[in-house]
């Protein structure tokens, strides 16, 4: 029975790697029809799964109402309309919005199975989500309708980008650098048909988080690495460009992406068959062993990838008193925290090993401390927050 069972797991090993090889190359399931269908199966599951009420053990501890918000909100918002970036405060930020990938759709944050994986948790995701209160899901609309009771556009349930629920969480499962310019055109548009917004006197927060894609499918599928690098920087300056020139009074911020050398090394030693296959399917380009002797080479893409994304944010063409640009390095060289056997907690991870869960989530604004620090990323972007 026991070399039935190896013999299996061999079997779906090796069924595994030819998935993985064909992931990354366009075949006949991409056809317009196959396509349809797949939109199709997901819908299906989303119905299934989408908005239950969910007693999970990797979620947040609910914060008590006897525990005060711990930012003075006070002189959160201005009392007249700030005409310059310079004078922003937290609560001067009417509209909310952001621009990624699955990690930014909130894909299988609350995921117990791999199928509630094309489910997209948006309401409760850290840059966009806005279900809820802080108390319940901290994330960065929660936060900053503490200041600001009226914020618009965060996502505040489980939906599609064309669905009500998203309101202006542009986001996309599979989104790559490319997708940016015609996400953010996207986006203008969208903005442009809210009632509820001015676009001349309201100040818009919009977030761009993007690279997992591409480090993950496409840098060992191009003959070159690095041309990713390069292709990235034309879409990015593109991208902002777009935002410049089409929506005054914004404030762009743009998370780099976590270096993901510590999630494959999280993966060494001890974890189960469903990681093993989950990753090396979601992300072949580091986890297949195929491209193995490679990963160093890639490793050091993806630091150059969130060099430049720090450098185009600094371009003087990106900063006037009704536009700026700013790079928040807190996920930059983020780790998994260690579980007491000493290896990697996956339970920050949701069930695919590579998706980040709600308290993952949460810990965006957490101290490992008994006082929360939920104003962490106010203080990065506006330095006088708390």
């Amino acid at each position: 029975m026991t070399r039935v069972m190896v013999n299996f797991q061999v079997g779906l090993c090796i069924f595994s790697q030819l998935c993985v090889l064909a992931a990354s190359q366009r075949t006949f399931l991409d056809s317009p029809f196959n396509l349809l269908i797949w939109r199709a199966i997901r819908n299906y599951l989303f119905q299934i799964f989408e908005n239950e009420e969910r007693i999970l053990p990797n979620l947040q501890k609910k914060i008590q109402l006897d525990v005060p918000f711990p930012c003075n909100v006070t002189g959160g918002r201005s009392s007249k309309i700030p005409n310059s970036v310079h004078r922003l405060r937290p609560g001067d930020i009417d509209v909310i919005a952001a621009i990624g990938d699955s990690l930014t759709a909130g894909s299988g944050i609350f995921a117990e199975n791999l199928l509630e994986l094309f489910v997209e948790n948006r309401g409760v995701q850290a840059n966009i989500g806005g279900k809820g209160t802080w108390r319940t899901y901290l994330t960065l609309p929660n936060i900053l309708k503490e200041y600001n009771p009226n914020l618009i556009g965060y996502a505040f349930e489980d939906s599609l980008t064309s669905q009500q629920g998203s309101q202006l969480s542009i986001a996309e499962i599979g989104a790559m650098s490319k997708d940016l310019p015609f996400m953010a055109k996207y986006l203008v548009d969208k903005i442009r048909k809210d009632a509820r917004i001015d676009i001349k006197k309201h100040w818009k927060l919009i977030s761009i988080f993007i690279g997992h894609n591409d480090f993950c499918s496409e840098m060992c599928e191009v003959p070159s690495p690095w041309s990713i690098v390069e292709n990235h920087k034309i879409q990015l300056i593109e991208t902002l460009r777009i935002l410049r020139d089409n929506l005054p009074r914004t404030f762009i911020a743009i998370q780099l992406p976590p270096h993901l050398k510590e999630l494959v090394a999280s993966q060494k030693g001890g974890n189960s068959f469903k990681c093993y296959v989950t990753t090396m399917v979601e992300c072949s380009c580091l986890f297949a062993l195929q491209f193995q002797n490679r990963r160093q080479e890639y490793y050091k893409v993806i630091t150059r990838w969130q060099e430049l994304e720090q450098e185009i944010a600094d371009y003087p063409e990106f900063h006037r008193n009704d536009f700026t640009v700013v790079a928040l390095p807190f996920l930059k060289n983020s780790t998994l925290p260690l579980n007491d056997n000493g290896r990697s907690d996956l339970s920050y991870l949701s069930t695919d090993c590579f998706h980040l869960n709600q308290k993952s989530n949460a810990q965006t604004f957490q101290q490992k401390k008994k006082k929360l620090l939920l104003c962490f990323k106010l203080r990065i972007i506006y330095g006088t927050v708390c």
